[in-house]
Order: C-alpha cells, then sequence, then structure tokens
C-alpha cells in the first residue's frame, strides 16, 4: 500500500520503540489529513536470521509503501563485536527484501555512541550500511543519523556544553535522543511524502 509506512528496528529505536512510535505520532499531528498507516515492529525481539526467516510474513507481507530499517545494533552488542558476521547477516535479509518488494528502504546508520564498547566496530558497520544504496539506487536511500548526531555533538561543544546526553553510559538512546531520531525521521519523510 502506498500510504503503509513499516518501520523495523532494533534498540536503535529506542528500548521500547520511542523513536519510532513519536515519529508515526509527529507525522500524524503536523499532517493530521494526510492518508498514512504505520505498522512498527520496534523493537524487533528477532535476530536478523529469524528476520530473514519471518521475512515473507513480517516485512514482505505488509506490502508498505516504504520502509524505514535501523538493524545491526543488537546482534553488534550481542555477537562478539563482529561487524562483519553482523552485516553478513543483514546483507541477506537485505537482498531479500529488495529482491521481493518493490518499496522505497531507508537504511539508518547507527551513532557510534550507542556502543561504547566498541565504537569501532559500529564505524565499520556504518560504512557497511552506506553500501546498500549500490544495490539499488533509485529504491534505497541511506538516513544517516550518525553523521546527523556528530553534527549536533560539534555544535553542542561549541557551546561549551552538554545540555543533555543523548545515550546512557551503556549506550542506551535517551528521552532527548529518542525525539531526536524521531524528528530527524519526520523531517526526511515529510520531504518524501510531497
Amino acid at each position: 500500500m502506498e500510504n503503509r509506512i513499516l518501520i523495523i528496528g532494533d534498540e536503535l529505536l529506542g528500548e521500547q520503540g520511542e523513536a519510532a512510535n513519536r515519529f508515526a505520532e509527529i507525522l500524524l499531528c503536523r499532517d493530521a489529513n494526510r492518508p498514512v498507516q504505520f505498522s512498527i515492529n520496534a523493537p524487533a525481539p528477532q535476530s536478523l536470521r529469524q528476520l530473514f526467516d519471518r521475512a515473507s510474513a513480517d516485512i514482505i507481507g505488509k506490502k508498505a509503501g516504504r520502509m524505514i530499517v535501523g538493524l545491526g545494533l543488537k546482534e553488534l552488542k550481542r555477537g562478539g563485536n563482529d561487524y562483519k558476521a553482523v552485516f553478513s547477516l543483514y546483507q541477506t535479509l537485505v537482498d531479500e527484501i529488495l529482491s521481493k518488494t518493490l518499496a522505497p528502504i531507508y537504511f539508518l546508520t547507527i551513532p557510534e555512541d550507542m556502543f561504547p564498547a566498541a565504537p569501532s566496530q559500529l564505524t565499520a558497520l556504518n560504512e557497511c550500511i552506506r553500501t546498500f544504496a549500490a544495490k539499488d539506487n533509485k529504491r534505497v536511500r541511506i538516513l544517516d543519523f550518525a553523521a546527523y548526531v556528530a553534527e549536533f555533538k560539534e555544535k553542542q561543544l561549541e557551546r561549551g556544553k552538554f545540555g543533555r546526553s543523548l545515550y546512557t553510559e551503556e549506550g542506551l538512546p535517551t528521552s532527548i535522543c529518542n525525539t531526536f531520531l524521531a524528528l530527524f525521521l519526520y523531517d526526511f519523510i515529510k520531504k518524501e511524502l510531497k
């Protein structure tokens, strides 16, 4: 369906999917008469392998007009800090989605502060995620949230201090981070829907 937006992600979108739900609420509040539906699977309880196994029902079967995908963080945290193994699973899922759908797909990069134990693994994973655009440059877009957060942090440093932190010491998103991501998604999707 043209007006259905599927959002699927892990802890990147909040411990309870707060960023995804706030994004949906903001879009509906700002444009109350827009015919839009949301299917939100965040945080997805499944691993990347399980998502692949269930892709026909949980992703392809949703018949979304657009998909927002923010995965990889949970796998990286639980998978022994191996971005190559995580990307291999992620790529398999992406290939399945691209081969069986026609909808535009937007992939989120992950801010390095969300994995304080090994930020370099996230940097490397983000570089891999950016390569998804080469698979189908007409349908695939990269929503570079990691770069957006880095720019925000630079602006905060210019001020001389952080007003509020985007992440806990464990790398979990705070309320302000969830709102920040929701606004980031809203600004992007608003342009796409015009």
